[in-house]
C-alpha cells in the first residue's frame, strides 16, 4: 500500500441512520474522533473535505460473528461504491465484528455505559480506523471486479460452483462463494445468495468457475468434474 504519511485517512462506522467519523491526526499518528452525521449527507460530507484518489477512507464491514456477510455488508458496501465512484479515493474494509465489545470492554469501569453508547458511533470509527493503521494487510482494499460475459450453454451441469468471479449468466443450482466485498454486492443487488464460509459449500460439483488468480484458493477438499478459469 506504501506510505500513509501527508495523506488524508478517515474512518467511517457506517449506519442507517448514522455514521461515526474519525480521522487520521498525522503528526502523532493516532486516530481521533471527528464527528457523527446523517447518513444520508455521508456523500456529501466527503465530498467537502477536498479528498483526492491517493487519500483513504476506512470503512467497518459488519459480518456475522459466524462470518457471513449480511444486508447491513451490502448497505455499508454500495455507499463505499458510491463514494469511490464519486470522489475516486482509495477505500478499505476492515472487519468490524469485535468493534463495539472491544469498545466497551475498553472503557468498562471508566466511564458510563450510556455515555459510551451516546458517543458509540465515533468511537467505533475510532477502531476501525486504528485496526486499519496497526493491521494494514488484514484489510480489504474495494476494487471494481470483471463482470464476466458466459455464452457456454450450462444445462448439462446439475451442480455448479461459482468462486469469487462476476458472471453475467443466471443458473439454476448454483452455490456462489463471494468472499470480495465487489462480488458480494454484485450477486446481492440481483437477489442472489452467497456465502464467505467454506463450511456451507458442497464436496462436490460437476462445474466450478473462478478466475486463474483465485484457482489456488479453492480448498482441496472440494471436488469438481470440471474447473473453469476464466
Amino acid at each position: 500500500m506504501g506510505t500513509i504519511k501527508n495523506l488524508k485517512i478517515y474512518g467511517i462506522d457506517y449506519g442507517t441512520r448514522k455514521c461515526g467519523i474519525a480521522f487520521l491526526k498525522q503528526d502523532i499518528n493516532i486516530p481521533l474522533p471527528k464527528e457523527t452525521i446523517p447518513s444520508e449527507e455521508l456523500l456529501e460530507y466527503l465530498v467537502s473535505l477536498d479528498l483526492n484518489h491517493d487519500d483513504l477512507i476506512v470503512f467497518g464491514l459488519p459480518i456475522s460473528m459466524s462470518g457471513r456477510y449480511s444486508k447491513q455488508s451490502f448497505l455499508s458496501i454500495d455507499e463505499a461504491i458510491k463514494i469511490k465512484e464519486r470522489i475516486g479515493c482509495k477505500i478499505y474494509f476492515v472487519d468490524e465484528r469485535l468493534t463495539t465489545s472491544s469498545l466497551y470492554s475498553e472503557v468498562k469501569g471508566q466511564v458510563s455505559y450510556k455515555k459510551v453508547k451516546r458517543t458509540k458511533d465515533q468511537n467505533s470509527s475510532v477502531l476501525i480506523l486504528s485496526n486499519f493503521i496497526q493491521s494494514p494487510g488484514n484489510a480489504i482494499a474495494l476494487e471494481v471486479r470483471e463482470v464476466y460475459n458466459l455464452k457456454k450453454d450450462f444445462s448439462n451441469y446439475k451442480d455448479i460452483l461459482i468462486w469469487d468471479v462476476q458472471v453475467n449468466k443466471e443458473f439454476e443450482n448454483v452455490s456462489i462463494f463471494a468472499k470480495d466485498p465487489w462480488i458480494f454486492w454484485h450477486y446481492y443487488k440481483k437477489g442472489f445468495e452467497s456465502t464467505t464460509l467454506i463450511s456451507d459449500l458442497k464436496d462436490y460439483y460437476d462445474l466450478i468457475i473462478t478466475t486463474k488468480e483465485n484457482r489456488e484458493k479453492i480448498q482441496v477438499n472440494i471436488n469438481c468434474n470440471e474447473l473453469m478459469c476464466l
